[in-house]
């Protein structure tokens, strides 16, 4: 097993996490450790994870093998679920949480997450994270 094709994206995936939570207390001013575990927010850790993948594999094998055209369309299908079908789910958790207000049924349903996407922003940013990282490690591993 070569090792570098699972090192190096899990440890894109916690760097971007801890920058995940720096932000976070820049933001609030507080310590809130949810933010290594929660989805959604600024960067994206599914994004940069699928992003340190692909460029790890285009690394060592080329960006036109078949490998690559594997990895990278994963990255694909990672990064439209994050920013499309997540965020759709966010949607509606605010409009159940809303109509369960508005219903006075606050305490018999458990309130739904409304952030658990991702806006283009944070996508773009820990894309540019996962390449710039695993490279960062590829020149230093």
């Amino acid at each position: 097993m070569d090792y570098p094709f699972i090192i190096i994206p899990i440890l894109t995936g916690i760097f971007t996490q801890l920058i995940k939570l720096l932000l976070s207390i820049i933001k609030h001013r507080k310590i809130e450790l949810k933010y290594l575990f929660t989805p959604g927010h600024m960067p994206s850790s599914h994004t940069s994870f699928v992003v340190s993948l692909a460029t790890i594999v285009g690394f060592y094998y080329g960006i036109s093998s078949i490998e690559f055209a594997i990895s990278a369309c994963f990255a694909y299908v990672v990064i439209y679920d994050a920013m499309n079908i997540r965020i759709h789910i966010g949607h509606n958790g605010e409009a159940i949480n809303k109509l369960v207000k508005e219903l006075n049924l606050d305490n018999g349903y458990p309130r739904l997450k409304e952030r658990v996407g991702h806006l283009p922003e944070e996508v773009f940013v820990g894309a540019v994270l996962g390449f710039l990282f695993s490279m960062f490690l590829v020149m230093f591993l």
